[in-house]
């Protein structure tokens, strides 16, 4: 096969040449069809990751949206409890004065039966006075705390336990702290939390039993630290007694507000402690 020239000369064609280019056209015409190929799913993934994102941006304004709510509800909640606490301390107040001017005055003319009422009346109301204080409390240990500090635990017990003689020499029994760490906290929730755990150690005792609470502390690893540097430094304390316990049946409910698993009469107290302890922990 040949081709004319403009000179007018004919030249034959190279059938190798020709073959070639017709190859070099069948490759990038496949190369085109990939690219296109590729360049489809490009914009699939893209349209996907963008999708996602939307759909993450939204999930997170809604979370914050949420989030904030939440904020706005729990601090409601705490302002109610705090507002309802101390409006309802002043009547109390003023029922327990009236009671006792009851019995002053009108003492003598009321018989056993009377004055057993009054009595009931007065316990009922201090009662609900403890219980209201202890609400109070509660509220408050959410609220920002300024005095994070080092916090010598062994000294803070001791202090507790002078503030407590009383009623270790009315038991006849006593509190043993060994070494303690310092750690790092609020020394008013640290005071809250161990004086109520070394009280419940004290009250809940067996019968003809002088209790023995021992308070113990040290230094551990944490195991689970994942992050940079070396692992965190933690601090395990331990708080025993040979009281009475607790069954197992009532283990989930040992940290619920006003929870009492024994009548008044047998032990003292509003059944607020560990619901306070829980919190201050947490």
């Amino acid at each position: 096969m040949k081709f004319k020239r403009l000179d007018g000369l004919a030249e034959p064609i190279c059938q190798e040449s020709a073959s070639e280019s017709c190859e070099s056209c069948g490759l990038l015409q496949q190369q085109i069809v990939e690219l296109t190929s590729c360049v489809a799913e490009a914009r699939e993934v893209r349209d996907r990751v963008l999708t996602e994102l939307e759909e993450m941006t939204a999930l997170e304004t809604s979370l914050r949206e949420k989030t904030q709510a939440l904020v706005r509800s729990n601090q409601e909640l705490d302002q109610f409890a705090s507002v309802a606490a101390h409006d309802l301390q002043e009547p109390l107040h003023s029922i327990l004065v009236f009671l006792d001017l009851l019995r002053v005055k009108c003492g003598n003319r009321l018989d056993a039966n009377g004055l057993s009422i009054v009595n009931r009346v007065r316990s009922a109301a201090i009662r609900m006075q403890e219980q209201i204080q202890g609400l109070l409390v509660y509220s408050r240990l959410d609220a920002p705390s300024s005095q994070c500090e080092m916090v010598p635990l062994g000294p803070l017990c001791e202090d507790i336990i002078a503030s407590l003689q009383g009623k270790i020499e009315e038991f006849g029994g006593a509190v043993v702290v060994q070494e303690l760490p310092a750690i790092q906290g609020d020394s008013i929730h640290f005071r809250q939390l161990f004086q109520n755990l070394i009280q419940n150690g004290l009250k809940f005792h067996r019968p003809g039993q002088p209790p023995m609470v021992k308070v113990s502390g040290r230094v551990i690893t944490d195991r689970r630290w994942r992050g940079a540097g070396p692992p965190r430094r933690l601090c395990q304390v331990d708080i025993s007694d040979q009281g009475i316990g607790i069954p197992s049946e009532y283990h989930h409910k040992i940290f619920d507000m006003f929870q009492r698993l024994h009548r008044k009469d047998e032990y003292a107290g509003v059944g607020i402690g560990l619901a306070l302890c829980q919190r201050i922990v947490n």
